[in-house]
């Protein structure tokens, strides 16, 4: 089953992804060019503000595709504004698993693949609070010089999960769909230099979408290919199947002493020559950046300039400058 969230107008989605609370936000069940609108879950109209996190915390016990009842109504696809599948996650963890990329970018600063790579699913905490959906435009951070994407396969948690498994830990995925972890990638040089991880360098935002995909339809989540297109340009290709480590070993990690909830995001990483660092070529303000996953759906977003007064303007200066 492939889930969406979406909106009517363009101003109703600006509005709800600024404030993170999905007023004004419609769920529906997408097939093929269609989408059929969730109108009751559990027996009980859907309410206000109810997003995936709500849907999968309600579909806990009687599953998932009992708990919908979809509409008779069906809306085309091109004619609704789409948005992240998941709004507001408690938590946003990206992890670092394909060891090409890895290696690739520890090489061009001077560093090997340390041992404990190979030891543990590393993560760090990346911005919950800034998730695009697919067909939004992404923003050039105004301090920046060298904006990047990231290819990289999600999983979304379906039920809580607090030191599971690596043998329970599938139970707990709820589904899968496809992230752009996009980069400030001077920013981040700069702050990671600090020794404190990504930190300001992934903060400005990352796109999400463009639905949820249901554990149960996606068959080979360790062989999907994996593509992304600059302005129609191949840049990046590459396959699910060669991380090192599989999104149940990151869910029991990231597990341990945490509560995962529904809703809440784990990405990948990206995949090996998943980013323009990895090549040398950065995004610019108009670019289009598209990322396919098989299975998944087509992702893409627009790079542009974010509206910012002068007064920030010249605040953000004097950051950069130091």
């Amino acid at each position: 089953m492939k889930i969406c969230q979406y909106y009517m107008s363009d101003e109703a989605r600006s509005r709800d992804l600024l404030l993170r609370k999905p007023r004004a936000a419609k769920m529906g069940i997408v097939t093929g060019e269609q989408i059929a609108p969730i109108e009751r879950v559990l027996g009980q109209v859907v309410p206000e503000g109810f997003d995936l996190p709500d849907l999968l915390e309600a579909c806990i016990e009687p599953g998932l595709e009992k708990a919908i009842e979809a509409s008779k109504t069906q809306i085309a696809v091109g004619c609704v504004f789409p948005a992240p599948p998941v709004i507001r996650p408690t938590a946003f963890l990206d992890f670092y698993t394909f060891e090409q990329h890895v290696s690739t970018c520890r090489a061009k600063r001077g560093l090997d693949v340390v041992p404990e790579w190979y030891q543990v699913p590393a993560y760090y905490n990346s911005n919950a609070s800034a998730l695009f959906g697919h067909g939004q435009e992404v923003y050039y951070p105004p301090e920046e010089d060298r904006l990047d994407y990231e290819l990289e396969l999600a999983c979304v948690i379906g039920k809580p999960c607090r030191n599971v498994t690596v043998e329970e830990a599938a139970e707990y995925i709820a589904g899968y769909t496809i992230l752009n972890d996009l980069s400030a990638r001077s920013l981040q040089k700069k702050v990671m230099a600090i020794g404190l991880g990504p930190a300001r360098g992934k903060d400005h935002g990352s796109s999400l979408g463009p639905w949820f995909v249901t554990a149960d339809e996606v068959k080979a989540p360790r062989n999907l290919a994996m593509r992304a297109f600059v302005n129609g340009e191949k840049w990046s290709e590459g396959n699910s199947g060669m991380s090192h480590f599989t999104f149940e070993q990151m869910v029991a990690f990231a597990s341990r002493t945490r509560t995962l909830y529904p809703g809440d995001v784990l990405g990948s990483g990206t995949v090996g020559t998943g980013c323009g660092l990895e090549q040398d070529r950065f995004l610019s303000p108009g670019d289009t950046i598209r990322l396919e996953i098989d299975e998944l759906g087509t992702l893409e977003n627009k790079v542009s300039y974010e509206p910012i007064s002068e007064l920030t303007r010249s605040a953000l200066k004097q950051f950069s400058d130091k």
